[in-house]
């Protein structure tokens, strides 16, 4: 069987972790996330609709971690320097790839198409996906009885199109299609 670490490519990594007085240690990725269910959690310190919805997760992250033991979160930054990693990491209080590894950090977002933050995807002990996008999940679900949220997705390609935003880029679209066809 694979690990979780293995599967989400983090053999090797070395995660940070919230030490003893709050002093920030480093931990090896296959040992803290051995037979966990893990959160991936990508958000940044610019980005206001995560600094909203952090401290929620924090909550249902201590709750949900008070009757299961076997769960993690690992933060995977897209802030854009070292001072505000710091200062919104300094306010979660789960694991951390850590700002320099920028290979590791877009292998991840990668690995789950990430577009948009924040977005939170749960993995199994094996490294399978059992929610790609579980931000609502949890906002739905603040006590975490339906932990892991299985299936919990982000919207759907029809939702985000006829968003106003989706709806303006389908505008834009259209028009640059029917300058093309109708130029001479």
């Amino acid at each position: 069987m694979v690990s979780a670490a293995e599967a989400l490519g983090l053999q090797g990594v070395e995660l940070l972790a919230h030490g003893a007085g709050g002093k920030l240690e480093r931990v090896k990725a296959e040992e803290a996330l051995a037979g966990k269910t893990i959160g991936i959690y990508f958000s940044a310190h610019w980005c206001g609709p995560c600094r909203a919805f952090t401290p929620t997760l924090a909550r249902v992250y201590e709750t949900v971690k008070s009757k299961h033991d076997d769960f993690a979160i690992v933060f995977v930054s897209a802030d854009r320097n070292p001072q505000q990693f710091e200062e919104y990491y300094g306010s979660m209080p789960w694991l951390a790839v850590p700002f320099q590894e920028h290979a590791v950090q877009q292998r991840l977002s990668s690995r789950f198409s990430v577009a948009g933050i924040p977005r939170l995807v749960i993995v199994g002990p094996d490294g399978g996906v059992i929610a790609s996008d579980a931000r609502a999940a949890v906002m739905a679900d603040r006590q975490g009885e339906h932990f892991p949220w299985p299936g919990a997705a982000g919207p759907s390609l029809l939702s985000s199109l006829l968003s106003s935003r989706g709806l303006l880029l389908l505008f834009f679209a259209f028009y640059y299609l029917v300058q093309w066809l109708t130029k001479k």
